[in-house]
């Protein structure tokens, strides 16, 4: 096997004629789940959507409050920054209740219904956060983790959106693989960079995180414009196959097969880069009888 060396090479991507979807709405919604014994969370699992709840978010980069409010659930979540810092993608470990956090320990608190904590030992993993005026929050996504009153309390995880689109690569592959060589693994932005680059000649996805660096790269079937729809794939592309070529960690493709599932392609108008991709693939390296599976999101 061999790494790929001709990436950008005559890679046609039509971009200015790419049948886009319109794009996605950002997703809002607030969900937990709790350990039998966990006192806020009773041991539940719910889930909340901008759809049917009141949800909203204040606070700014230092400490940020979420409220979730249906029928007669009320819910408020506090994260936190250690004190001086500002809340960033990546993960923060050892919180304690976020009014009363110590040193340099990050903050959460989560409570509703009439329950609270007098504290709390956790960790906040912020995957995506941006800021508007005066550090106002504009757009989050964070996931919370709570035991109440003692270290090893029963666990509450939690997880909030606010006005943000998914960013996430999502890996299974099978144990004789030679790319990802038996690997399930997530990632998200509390733990890794995505990049697309593509203009009218070519597209490419990258991911770095957890040791690994990924890419992958598309291209339309030859006369047409990569759009919206499920095709083969081939490493090239020709007349009846996109171009597809996922490799990483050194390791690359002389030949793929299988498939590719495009759910959205966003281009801007002005520039013709691409800014959205939503896609899931099954490839298949030298054309073997192992596979690599993916699902990509890139704010779509």
């Amino acid at each position: 096997m061999t790494r790929l060396s001709t990436m950008c090479g005559a890679l046609a991507l039509a971009i200015a004629g790419l049948a886009a979807a319109p794009s996605a709405l950002a997703e809002t919604s607030y969900s937990f789940a709790s350990e039998a014994g966990d006192y806020i969370g009773q041991g539940q699992s719910k889930t909340y959507t901008g759809a049917d709840s009141t949800i909203a978010v204040s606070g700014n980069a230092q400490a940020l409050q979420m409220s979730v409010n249906r029928g007669n659930d009320n819910w408020r979540i506090e994260l936190s920054a250690p004190r001086g810092q500002r809340l960033q993608p990546g993960r923060y470990y050892f919180a304690e209740r976020s009014a009363f956090r110590t040193g340099r320990s990050p903050g959460i608190d989560i409570g509703g219904n009439g329950r609270g904590c007098g504290s709390t030992w956790g960790s906040v993993y912020i995957q995506q956060i941006e800021f508007g005026a005066n550090d106002a929050v504009t757009a989050l996504e964070a996931t919370g983790l709570q035991r109440c009153e003692l270290e090893n309390a029963p666990l509450l995880t939690a997880k909030l959106r606010y006005n943000v689109q998914p960013l996430s690569l999502a890996l299974d592959s099978d144990a004789g693989d030679y790319i990802g060589r038996g690997l399930r693994k997530d990632y998200a932005g509390d733990t890794s960079t995505f990049a697309v680059s593509g203009n009218a000649g070519y597209l490419i996805y990258n991911v770095s995180g957890q040791r690994d660096s990924w890419s992958a790269i598309l291209r339309p079937p030859t006369g047409q414009t990569l759009g919206v729809g499920t095709y083969p794939i081939s490493r090239f592309g020709d007349a009846n196959s996109v171009g597809f070529d996922f490799a990483g960690n050194g390791r690359g493709c002389n030949r793929v097969a299988g498939s590719i599932a495009i759910k959205a392609v966003e281009v801007d108008p002005v520039s013709r880069m691409v800014t959205g991709l939503s896609a899931d693939f099954e490839q298949r390296c030298e054309a073997g009888s192992t596979a690599l599976r993916g699902s990509i999101r890139y704010k779509r």
